[in-house]
């Protein structure tokens, strides 16, 4: 319960990650659905102004729906998969950080309760009753409904909201446009290539007409009179 000054620092809490190192080499595809959902996104995100939505018809805001929704599916599993890697790697009350964060490991309680006889003798036995406790079972309500003349507002605080639900995909739609965007990206990158090699080609020739040979020699035509 007491804070001591040592002459020596102690070890951080914060465990840093190590630098990610960043290949300049030719990037590669992944072969992942997250990669190819988020790069249809992005494609969307250009071609759109999503800061005004309003403005936005119908079929641009359905196609924007539909990508974000397939983005946070595949993402969500992707994160799990990366998250199983992690428990295995973290310790307890250790954080770890990394270029955009950091993650800790960490705690969740989640109660079950014991089969109803149990609980009920143990409470019971402390001088409890046990229809303080007991509630309705809703399967069974359910049932009861459908023989008496009851409804169902009759018995449950009912509260409807509306809200999207993405119905269908149109894989084919995404596979075609998908497939457009990665030829594209291709031929940025092989335009690149042939630019860079004739701004070289250019920068040799600019400096062997510029360049000077000290041991050339120049001569002149005299004229006689």
């Amino acid at each position: 319960g007491t804070l001591s000054e040592s002459e020596t620092p102690t070890p951080s809490t914060l465990v840093e990650a190590h630098t990610v190192e960043h290949d300049d080499g030719p990037r590669e595809e992944p072969d992942i659905p997250v990669y190819a959902d988020a790069l249809l996104l992005i494609d969307a995100l250009e071609q759109h102004d999503v800061t005004s939505l309003t403005e936005l018809d119908v079929p641009t805001l359905v196609n924007l729906y539909t990508l974000l929704s397939d983005v946070q599916r595949n993402a969500n599993d992707l994160r799990q998969e990366v998250r199983g890697v992690l428990l295995d790697r973290l310790h307890h009350d250790q954080p770890v950080s990394g270029q955009y964060g950091s993650v800790q490991r960490a705690v969740r309680r989640n109660r079950t309760l014991k089969d109803d006889e149990t609980v009920l003798e143990l409470l019971e036995a402390e001088g409890i009753d046990p229809e303080r406790v007991m509630s309705v079972d809703t399967s069974k309500l359910d049932d009861a409904l459908e023989v008496t003349s009851l409804s169902e507002s009759d018995v449950y605080e009912i509260e409807e909201s509306e809200y999207v639900r993405k119905a269908d995909v149109d894989e084919e739609m995404k596979e075609t446009r998908l497939q457009g965007l990665k030829d594209q990206l291709a031929g940025a990158d092989e335009d690149t290539t042939e630019l860079q090699a004739e701004i070289e080609e250019l920068e040799q020739r600019i400096t062997e007409l510029t360049s000077f040979d000290s041991g050339t020699s120049f001569h002149t035509r005299s004229t006689g009179g």
